[in-house]
């Protein structure tokens, strides 16, 4: 009877050994991190496994001990942060066993604590989240004046992820959380300076919950929503930039469905307390969003990938459509922007560049101007003399005339309408790049005023003079104060210009004989211009009325068009080879192409070759 006892204790020992539970087992606290909004501070700890924790407060001071815890020696054991939600952390050892937390707390703050699980590469971690009341009141109220009042056109930029949730992370370790909120600082600032109210849901490195940012953008009366995002996956080869819509229903491929499974993670591994879901995933919410608003949205993507286009590969050339829950937006046209693969190493290194960062910010501040174009009487003041009379300069002396750009232009169809050189009007309007106009902008044009005066004849117009003169029917208006093409008379005397400092050679006009087949778009893709400006020069009133034989006159300069060849690189590819098979040399290339760095092409490039 005695052996089995002592059998029976035995087997409870080892029982109690093998499965003793995970908190009497203990856990270590392996790191302590914080992040702070301007509303708010949180920090995090991470632990081990399953932490039991109990939280008390006392004279400004919020304490969370953690029983039957140690600590990793790797673990600070003091953080002086000096934010006027948390001031300092500190951590005690408690006896027998156990530690405690200290946080040092701001006046007027509310404190909430929770456990988060273990997902993905995150461990199990206890949350403390400081908030400021006062300043988050401040702010919502600061949201709404800007609705209320509602002078400018209201534009919500979403860095994507932030704080705790560091999103797609690159082979170089970058993180997308950084890469996005820079770009989408740089597109604030551009759409600031044309005259946009436009905001950020985040402009330091802190989450912020999905209904934060929806809320946000509501009590802004925001007319448009971009989330700014990278792209990751698996397959490395993987590049491109995409734009996505909500759908209510599914996604438009497997591609779509997983970024947007990916995404919708980002409150759970970023940790937003009872938020989850959201509320966004309920019928009634789903049933609010308007037909008319997911169409808005796919009308400004699309302009979007045009504009992309212009300095990516497009992963999709149309819209994706999936469910996620940070466009959720029922009255606001609300996109996702995956600017490029950061999980693909050749884009990581253009997402870690300022210039090509520059470049998407730019292409979607294009895309804004079109889909929400400012009052025709802008703000901005012109002072160069283009706005004054033409009768008040001195013979020959060089002023600017003014262009507005229109949906379809490039500074180097300009150029060639307005009888200027690219490099001129870069320096004209400080331009850096090229490629960085957009529509409604005006565009200074270099011109002189020599004495050649034309006088009008029976049968002209004014875009017959403009041909014989080697000019534009846009430069004869400025020049002559004419409002109207349509309003010259017999005997009228007009002022013609000549060449302008910087200008390109006197235009001449090259005529184009249509054949069997030919169409205006065709014609004018041709010769690198507009539909717009060959209708123009051409006083064509439709695009269907052109006929075979008909004579299209297309004002190239000075003498007869060279049309561009252009090369696309494929893989091993180099500069110094491509320019030493199409008989030219490196630098004439770089300059053709505005590009910095011999060593920055890229397979698919399109390279202009001179």
């Amino acid at each position: 009877m005695r052996t089995n006892r002592a059998i029976t204790f035995i087997l409870m020992i080892i029982i109690s050994v093998l499965f003793v539970s995970p908190a009497f087992a203990g856990v270590t606290i392996r790191a302590v991190r914080h992040w702070t909004a301007p509303d708010y501070t949180r920090v995090v700890v991470d632990t081990s496994d399953e932490a039991r924790y109990s939280v008390t407060e006392t004279k400004g001071i919020l304490v969370i001990d953690v029983p039957d815890a140690s600590c990793s020696p790797s673990v600070p054991l003091r953080y002086e942060l000096d934010k006027p939600a948390v001031r300092e952390i500190q951590l005690t050892t408690l006896k027998p066993r156990g530690m405690r937390i200290s946080i040092t707390v701001g006046d007027r703050v509310e404190n909430t604590v929770f456990a988060l699980g273990k997902i993905l590469d995150k461990p199990h971690r206890i949350v403390i989240d400081v908030k400021l009341p006062d300043v988050e009141k401040r702010e919502s109220e600061e949201r709404q004046r800007v609705k209320t009042l509602k002078k400018k056109r209201v534009v919500m930029i979403d860095p994507g992820h932030g704080g705790e949730d560091p999103g797609a992370v690159g082979r170089r370790r970058t993180y997308e959380k950084d890469v996005v909120l820079s770009i989408s600082k740089r597109l604030r600032n551009i759409l600031n300076k044309r005259g946009y109210e436009t905001f950020l849901t985040r402009d330091g490195d802190y989450y912020v919950s999905f209904s934060k940012r929806l809320q946000m953008a509501r009590e802004y009366g925001a007319d448009l929503f971009i989330s700014v995002h990278a792209d990751a996956c698996r397959n490395r080869g993987a590049r491109g930039a995409s734009v996505y819509c909500l759908s209510t229903k599914g996604a438009s491929s497997e591609a779509a469905k997983l970024l947007a499974q990916s995404q919708n993670l980002s409150d759970i591994i970023g940790g937003a307390e009872n938020d989850q879901n959201n509320g966004e995933s309920n019928t009634i919410t789903l049933n609010m969003l308007q037909t008319e608003t997911i169409n808005r949205s796919k009308e400004f993507g699309v302009g979007a990938l045009k504009d992309l286009e212009r300095i990516n590969r497009l992963k999709f050339k149309k819209i994706q459509e999936a469910p996620f829950r940070v466009l959720k937006l029922p009255d606001i046209p609300s996109v996702l922007v995956e600017t490029a693969y950061i999980s693909n190493a050749r884009e990581e290194v253009m997402l870690r560049d300022p210039a090509y960062q520059a470049d998407v910010a730019w292409a979607l501040a294009s895309a804004v101007n079109n889909f929400l174009p400012l009052p025709s009487t802008a703000d901005a003041e012109w002072t160069d003399r283009a706005s004054q009379p033409a009768s008040t300069y001195p013979k020959g002396e060089t002023f600017y005339l003014e262009y507005v750009v229109k949906r379809g232009d490039t500074l180097q169809s300009i150029a060639r309408e307005q009888g200027a050189t690219v490099d001129a009007l870069m320096n004209a309007n400080d331009i850096r790049s090229k490629n960085r106009i957009y529509v409604g902008q005006k565009i200074k044009i270099p011109a002189a005023l020599p004495a050649g005066i034309y006088t009008v004849r029976k049968g002209d117009t004014l875009a017959s003079i403009a041909r014989r003169n080697g000019t534009t029917i846009n430069t004869l208006l400025q020049l002559n104060d004419l409002r109207s093409r349509n309003r010259i008379y017999v005997g009228q005397k007009l002022k013609v210009p000549g060449p302008a400092a910087g200008a390109a050679s006197p235009a001449i006009p090259e005529v184009h004989v249509v054949r069997k087949g030919d169409t205006l778009g065709a014609i004018a893709r041709r010769y690198g211009m507009s539909v717009d400006t060959l209708m123009r020069n051409n006083d064509i009133p439709s695009e269907d009325r052109i006929y075979v034989g008909q004579k299209l006159y297309m004002y190239m300069q000075g003498r007869p068009h060279k049309m561009s060849t252009y090369y696309v690189v494929r893989k091993g590819d180099t500069l110094a080879e491509i320019a030493r098979a199409r008989g030219t040399t490196v630098s004439a290339v770089m300059q053709a192409n505005h590009l910095k760095s011999k060593n920055r092409i890229y397979v698919g490039q399109k390279l202009v070759l001179p």
